[in-house]
């Protein structure tokens, strides 16, 4: 008894231990200034009051959730790039808690442990667990939808199909693709309670009416974006070998090609020890691990279907919310392995982490020259100076870097007023300041280096009047 009781302590600090173990890598990789171009976006609609955020996300492809989300850490937290940043990083942590709670309830050490490794250390998850976007919150809201729709069919106990119906309506407001797993785990859930759990039919009626319900208000605006989609948008037609990168971009590292092969030949076993299980023991829990395995490749099929035959709609990163299902699946088909095969497991996965970590730090800190160009700025940026850029595109992003009231697109820039300097943010292949220009206001240029924003790089010319 004395010794369960010790093995049942170390499987807490080793499950909470991850947990919490990664949350830090997290926050290791927020202490920067890169912006790519969809935070950008983020940051600059909420600005706006809740009314902006609605009609903007309205005439974007987003529902609006994690816009509002993100608005209160800025009205209580303040305008910083930190904030935000956290704030992405606590619904990732959540889905960890997910695991070390009701994983660990439902299914098991065993099954917690991997499902929080996989999920965890997958080389798709780290880098959008910091992004001020909202695939964290839709991976979090689509993980507890799926583990609430396996408590609702076991138990039927009011407050699960409350969960469930709740986090299925949040997650449809917080991404499409986290909307699209939510309607496969619902559907799910209906085959299972019509082939073993009739009972719970009319709990399963009132939960989808009542999400059907809660998602009524967004329909029209939903409705409009599919319609505007499907007159052209920027995503490039679906081929073969675009589908095979989905599989490297969730699966492969930079750094250690290849890895996607062996995360594939993981996947196909644990699918072999889970249809083992199901023929020999009937085992309910290994049938919960096929449905979570479903919903990501239905999904994914989905997208790929929908961007054929109609128009492209699907990126890879799209689908990130339906992963920790995935990663559930894993833990609870490879859980009934021994210890020594769950080790080895374990012990690749962490590898893989730790990698992964090494190439979203590199990414975070290092891939750009944000740093460079923010003290260039600290040291040169006086009282009276403006900045102007040629990339016209690119000028949200500047304003997240450069007071609005001294940043100008080139060619809108009025010379002939008084200014002490003027830095210009030069792109290659991007329009020039004219001859004429130059010799009208008698303009001076220098190449003060080269430097960047995001990976946009750029040469930085100092501009003043000759005083000659």
């Amino acid at each position: 008894m004395k010794e369960r009781i010790v093995n049942k302590k170390f499987d807490t600090f080793v499950i909470w231990g991850i947990a919490a173990g990664f949350t830090v890598l997290y926050i290791s990789l927020l202490f920067n200034h890169n912006i790519w171009t969809d935070e950008a976006f983020t940051l600059q609609l909420i600005k706006g009051n809740v009314r902006d955020i609605i009609e903007g996300t309205a005439r974007d492809v987003h529902p609006p959730l994690y816009y509002l989300y993100a608005k209160l850490f800025r009205v209580f937290l303040g305008d910083s790039l930190l904030v935000q940043k956290a704030a992405a990083v606590i619904p990732m942590t959540g889905t960890l808690v997910l695991g070390a709670t009701a994983v660990r309830k439902d299914f098991g050490d065993k099954a917690s442990v991997l499902y929080l490794l996989f999920l965890a250390c997958m080389p798709c998850t780290m880098e959008f667990s910091v992004q001020v976007r909202m695939y964290s919150m839709s991976l979090f809201f689509v993980t507890l939808n799926g583990l609430y729709a396996y408590r609702a069919f076991t138990n039927g106990k009011k407050q699960e199909f409350l969960i469930f119906a709740l986090s299925g309506v949040l997650a449809a407001y917080t991404h499409y693709f986290a909307f699209v797993p939510v309607i496969f785990i619902t559907g799910l859930l209906l085959f299972a309670i019509l082939i073993w759990k009739r009972e719970r039919t009319a709990a399963w009626g009132v939960s989808a009416a009542g999400m059907i319900i809660g998602y009524l208000p967004w329909v029209p605006s939903m409705l409009k974006q599919v319609s505007s989609v499907e007159k052209g948008y920027w995503i490039p037609e679906i081929t073969w070998e675009t589908v095979w990168e989905y599989f490297e971009w969730t699966f492969d590292l930079q750094l250690v090609p290849g890895m996607v092969f062996v995360f594939l030949f993981l996947l196909i076993t644990a699918g072999i020890f889970n249809i083992i299980a199901i023929a020999k023991r009937r085992d309910r829990n290994a049938v919960f691990a096929v449905f979570c395995m479903l919903v990501p490749t239905l999904t994914a099929v989905f997208g790929i279907t929908v961007s054929i035959l109609r128009t492209p709609v699907y990126r890879d990163q799209y689908i990130l919310p339906a992963l920790g299902l995935l990663a559930l699946f894993f833990g609870i088909a490879m859980g009934r392995t021994k210890n020594g095969v769950m080790l080895m497991i374990s012990l690749f996965l962490l590898f893989t982490g730790a990698v992964q970590y090494k190439e979203c730090f590199r990414q975070e800190y290092r891939s750009t020259y944000v740093k460079e160009t923010e003290d260039f700025f600290a040291k040169n940026l006086e009282d009276g100076d403006y900045v102007i850029y040629n990339w016209k595109t690119f000028g949200f992003i500047y304003e997240c870097y450069f007071e609005e009231d001294r940043l100008s697109y080139c060619e809108e820039f009025d010379f002939s007023k008084d200014f002490h300097t003027v830095w210009f943010l030069h792109t290659a292949w991007e329009p020039e300041i004219s001859q004429e220009t130059i010799e009208k206001y008698s303009l001076v240029i220098e190449n003060m280096g080269h430097f960047g924003i995001e990976h946009n790089e750029f040469d930085i010319y100092k501009i003043y009047k000759s005083t000659s």
